[in-house]
């Protein structure tokens, strides 16, 4: 079965599971990794609508065959790539359907290099989602590409670069395809709307979010912090108000 194929059936059993909703963990908090593919923490949840969360807790003979035809090898080993799908948790949701938990069940949330893979009306949503489903106080890490240092980068003379990084997937599939970009301002704003407060821009490995040791692995990116307002009452996106931004180290 060829890329586009095993795109279109994965897309189509992620459309099959929109309404799904997964069994709680007991007593453990819950912290959900968006759009996670293989990037990996302890104790987390990773939700992700590619190939990889669908093969996850198969066989390892299975998983052993599906990575010597998978587009991995040049990115993990077999044994990696069989550990990480056999012991860790995975959710396969397309996440454009929104988030599979209850209301103010999550303690935090972290999503690396996946907004700019969805259209801004999807990540508007997810947004709004995230807010959801974190509780009161719980805070969400995005981490994605810095418009200002891809142009940055153009103007230096990496055109072709550039170019390729925004527009090529690679032949790694239709969910590795991007699908729009981010400034700090444009990135602060879709929290701002959805209702996040305390959104500040963080350095690499620096935050409230844990496992960032293991969980950051894209050093130049633009990353931002916020938080679900401790009130209970979630006012309405896009009200009025502006929240404070902080830099790095102020």
């Amino acid at each position: 079965m060829n890329r586009e194929a095993l795109d279109t059936v994965t897309r189509l059993i992620g459309r099959a599971r929109a309404r799904q909703r997964p069994k709680l963990p007991e007593q453990e908090p819950i912290r959900l990794n968006l759009g996670s593919s293989l990037l990996v923490a302890p104790g987390w949840i990773n939700i992700d609508g590619g190939l990889g969360a669908l093969l996850a807790g198969l066989p390892q003979p299975l998983l052993r065959i599906a990575y010597r035809s998978s587009g991995m090898r040049e990115q993990m080993s077999e044994e990696a790539f069989v550990d990480v799908l056999s012991n860790h948790r995975f959710v396969h949701h397309d996440l454009v359907y929104g988030i599979p938990f209850p209301d103010g069940s999550v303690q935090a949330i972290f999503s690396s290099q996946f907004f700019e893979h969805i259209t801004h009306p999807h990540a508007e949503r997810l947004a709004a989602e995230a807010l959801r489903v974190l509780e009161p106080g719980g805070v969400i890490r995005i981490s994605v590409p810095d418009f200002v240092w891809l142009l940055e980068e153009f103007q230096r003379g990496a055109k072709r670069a550039v170019i390729d990084g925004i527009f090529s997937a690679d032949g790694s599939g239709e969910y590795a395809r991007h699908r729009y970009m981010y400034d700090e301002e444009m990135l602060v704003e879709l929290l701002r709307n959805a209702g996040f407060t305390d959104i500040t821009r963080c350095r690499f490995r620096e935050g409230r979010v844990p496992d960032l040791d293991v969980l950051d692995n894209r050093e130049g990116s633009l990353v931002m912090e916020a938080a679900r307002p401790r009130s209970n009452a979630l006012r309405s996106p896009k009200q009025p108000g502006q929240p404070r931004v902080s830099s790095p180290g102020s």
